[in-house]
């Protein structure tokens, strides 16, 4: 999926005119490029400061030489490099499609044959590769790319250049839980059979959705990958042979790429010379071959044109994945009026504030998507495929009630209540501002240079902001500082119920008194990397501890442990409850529900990169990378998938509608029918979005400088 080029991005590298973003990893940002005669590649330009470091370079220049001796079907070959240039890059085959781990996310596990058809490509593709002397060391799911001839090993003998350096700064081991080998993880010689073993995972991860040694903490994780059996039980028989061999424990005992092509042609009765054909998109699962399809025929504008008098871009529209939809009807609940702040809103109970419901569904995207083509601008050939054009698109004409200028806030979620809008700002720290007018109420500064809060909480007539190692206590009715709670780390994410107001910081999570910012306790927690945010639900604190992987739950009053749960290291998202189940997503990129009573898991769903979530109706949402997932609560079964095109805020559910914003690229406040997961609408916000709060008839949404509010 192509993104719109930013003000700092380069226009030129190399011999290579850059034309949209394609993505960002650990060792830099990749682009799509075209060659003077029009070819496109994929362009990867090394992070600053890791070009500024000489043993970098060195490795960088090794492996780049390494890799251009790759040149097979089933990989993305090195085409161009410049290891000394400034900034360093290369250019890689540009490859149209999907990663492998976005298809299993949005589509689920693949049967049997398509499995097998993937297994050979691989293979092959790794046969190549380390026929050139390269080991890749970290295949995975992401570093597979579909396309309708066959996929695509990417990222290979590159990817130990990036981490390399980041090893020798932080400690980090280079790989990715789950498909790292045991010499890997034990720091003993790795060579080829290493990619093998990742194989084996990937394939499992394919066939069932999840890894062959489980979930939870990355420790965990390895723990089982270096001393447990894979738990291959759910594999189909003609499957779990090869891919135990490929899990050995002791590298020679596992096949060479070449002997795995021929285990592959014996499991499907045939020989090697034609285990499967890929020519065609059929050998993928239907539903990922039309999204393969979509992506490699539609895609969206790399440029934004401007709109005439105007110095405001077009927002651009990202072409979505095909939509996998299932009717899922939630339960009516009870109106009630309470104050509205960010996900807590409709997440954590199913109380919501009363909204009339005002849009009429205008069916899926894919309808507008054709009413919405202003024009061609030029065709790209990549791979052999040629894209038809670029299309652009505007909003559906939504205009909003109200646009706050001043009191725009940097991602801040605002918090709706009595009438006012308290968001966070620029020129000043905090505002009040009339939820019916946007005219502003006061605004409250601070003496020491304060963060923007990127969230807000209220109690007993206090607005409660973090702002850099500080706690700040506001009173609503006037904007004057009631008190403050110092800290010796950058604090976050606030909480206030029954007199306590929790917070977090990079260490610890506090407990201070609502009346006065006395502190009552205080819980360790290590969350420097992930921000940990509590959620206070009927006397408990759930919340993240980054140094052993864990779901905690503490008693509210005295912030003793109740119990803790190995899911992994919580994401930045705010853990949810409702309906006695704790659900939060985690670093290993999965959804887990577990039992508010004892951390017990429910379930846990592959969602992708670890977003925010709601629950409403018997109903999960949640963003995974640029996807909105809608799960029934109970069994953690699909429902239906919502592509967008950027990253998702938390969503907002209210009267059927879920209403969600995109934290980048398109820049949108989407409407999507909770039942169906149709758009309604959309809004263009201009510019990154926070979590949308409903409240009164309107959406309000803050961005850079910017506070909309905007008609249900």
């Amino acid at each position: 999926m192509f993104e719109a080029l930013e003000a700092g991005d380069p226009r030129q590298v190399g011999r290579y005119r850059i034309v949209a973003r394609l993505g960002a990893g650990g060792m830099g940002r990749v682009y799509l490029g075209r060659t003077p005669g029009g070819r496109a590649v994929a362009v990867k330009v090394v992070r600053s400061e890791l070009a500024e470091d000489e043993e970098f370079r060195r490795r960088f220049a090794r492996e780049v030489a390494a890799a251009r001796a790759v040149n097979g079907a089933f990989t993305a070959g090195v085409v161009d490099a410049d290891p000394e240039g400034s900034p360093a890059w290369l250019a890689t085959v540009y490859v149209p499609g999907l990663s492998l781990g976005e298809a299993v996310a949005a589509h689920g596990p693949w049967p049997l044959e398509p499995v097998l058809a993937l297994a050979a490509g691989l293979a092959e593709g790794l046969e190549v590769i380390h026929a050139a002397g390269v080991v890749h060391r970290d295949l995975k799911p992401s570093n597979v790319l579909l396309a309708a001839d066959g996929p695509r090993v990417i990222d290979f003998g590159i990817s130990l250049a990036s981490e390399a350096s980041v090893l020798t700064q932080t400690g980090v081991m280079p790989g990715t839980p789950g498909f790292m080998s045991p010499e890997q993880l034990t720091a003993r010689p790795v060579g080829p059979a290493c990619d093998v073993f990742a194989l084996g995972a990937v394939l499992t991860f394919t066939a069932t959705g999840g890894g062959p040694f489980g979930t939870g903490s990355a420790h965990a994780v390895n723990f089982r990958t270096v001393y447990e059996e894979p738990d291959l039980t759910a594999l189909p028989t003609a499957l779990r042979a090869v891919v135990a061999r490929c899990l050995a424990k002791d590298p020679a005992e596992r096949p060479s790429p070449a002997e795995l092509l021929d285990q592959l042609a014996e499991s499907v009765g045939g020989n090697r010379a034609v285990p499967v054909v890929l020519t065609e998109a059929d050998w993928m699962p239907e539903a990922v071959a039309r999204t393969v399809q979509l992506r490699t025929t539609t895609p969206s504008p790399p440029p934004r044109p401007v709109l005439a008098g105007t110095s405001d871009p077009v927002p651009p529209r990202q072409i979505p994945a095909e939509q996998d939809h299932a009717d899922a009807q939630p339960r009516k609940t009870s109106p009630e009026t309470t104050p509205v702040v960010g996900p807590r809103a409709y997440a954590h109970s199913p109380r919501r504030v009363p909204e009339p419901s005002t849009a009429a569904a205008t069916g899926p995207t894919g309808v507008s998507r054709r009413r919405a083509l202003l024009g061609l601008a030029g065709t790209v050939t990549a791979g052999g495929l040629g894209f038809a054009g670029w299309y652009f698109v505007k909003g559906d004409g939504r205009k909003p009630r109200w646009t706050s200028v001043s009191g725009g806030s940097n991602y801040g979620t605002p918090l709706v209540f009595g009438g006012a809008v308290y968001v966070g700002g620029r020129e000043a720290f905090l505002y009040a501002l009339d939820a019916a007018t946007g005219r502003q109420r006061w605004k409250f500064s601070t003496v020491e240079d304060a963060d923007v809060p990127s969230s807000l909480a209220m109690s007993g007539g206090l607005v409660y902001a973090c702002g850099g190692k500080r706690l700040y206590a506001v009173d609503m009715a006037t904007g004057e500082q009631r008190w403050s709670f110092p800290t010796s780390e950058k604090v976050y994410s606030p909480a206030a119920t029954d007199g306590l107001v929790y917070f977090s910081s990079d260490a610890y999570l506090y407990a201070v008194n609502a009346a006065d910012g006395k502190q009552r306790w205080k819980f360790r927690t290590d969350a420097t990397a992930f921000r940990a945010a509590p959620t206070v639900a009927d006397g408990v604190v759930y919340v993240g501890r980054i140094s052993d992987g864990m779901l905690c739950a503490l008693d509210a009053g005295t912030g003793e442990q109740r119990w803790k749960s190995d899911v992994g290291i919580v994401s930045w998202a705010q853990p949810v409850v409702a309906d006695g189940v704790v659900y939060c997503t985690t670093s290993s990129e999965r959804l887990f529900a577990v039992d508010a009573a004892d951390g017990k898991p429910k379930w846990d769903f592959a969602s992708g990169r670890g977003g925010p979530v709601a629950v409403s109706g018997g109903v999960v949402y949640v963003g995974g990378g640029k996807l909105l997932y809608a799960l029934d609560a109970a069994t953690g079964s699909k429902r239906w998938v919502f592509p967008v095109g950027g990253a998702l805020s938390a969503p907002a559910v209210a009267d059927g509608v879920v209403y969600v914003a995109t934290a980048s690229d398109d820049k949108y406040l989407y409407a999507v029918a909770a039942a169906s997961g149709e758009q309604r609408w959309r809004f263009p916000t201009r510019d990154a979005a926070s979590t949308p709060v409903v409240a009164n008839g309107l959406v309000y949404v803050s961005t850079f400088g910017r506070l909309y509010a905007v008609p249900v």
